[in-house]
Parts: structure tokens; C-alpha cells; sequence
């Protein structure tokens, strides 16, 4: 009773717990214990959704730290 989305990759031999969920994707390199899982390497959903957040904020934290350079005069 597992779901998976299409495209998920799986290494080796591996426990996925009864009712866990794998976004399409992702890819498993370890156990499972159950619950909603995305990414490559798969973490879980909610931690997932962190670091994409991150990700899209990056061209902003660099345009900031190059004003505040020109600012210092590096």
C-alpha cells in the first residue's frame, strides 16, 4: 500500500512503510518509515517545500550581498 508518482527511482533493497506516499521524481536511497517523501534524494514533503523556498530566493540574497560588497568597496 504504497503510492508512488511516476519516474521514482529506487536503489537496492529497500523497506518502504505501508501507506507512505513518493512524489514523482524522486529518488530512494534509503528505508522509508512512512509518510509523504519528495526529491533526490527523497526527504520529507514538508522539509522538501523549505528548501525549494530557499532555492527561488537565492537571486535576490545574491543581488543583496553584491550591493552590500559595492557598498564596502570589495
Amino acid at each position: 500500500r504504497v503510492m508512488m508518482g511516476g519516474q521514482v527511482g529506487i536503489v537496492g533493497h529497500l523497506e518502504i512503510a505501508d501507506g507512505s506516499m513518493i512524489a514523482a521524481q524522486s529518488g530512494i536511497t534509503k528505508n522509508l518509515p512512512g509518510g509523504v517523501w519528495f526529491g533526490s534524494p527523497a526527504v520529507p514533503f514538508p522539509e522538501a517545500k523549505q528548501q525549494i523556498a530557499w532555492i527561488h530566493r537565492l537571486g535576490k540574497l545574491f543581488a543583496r550581498v553584491k550591493d552590500i560588497e559595492k557598498k564596502l568597496g570589495l
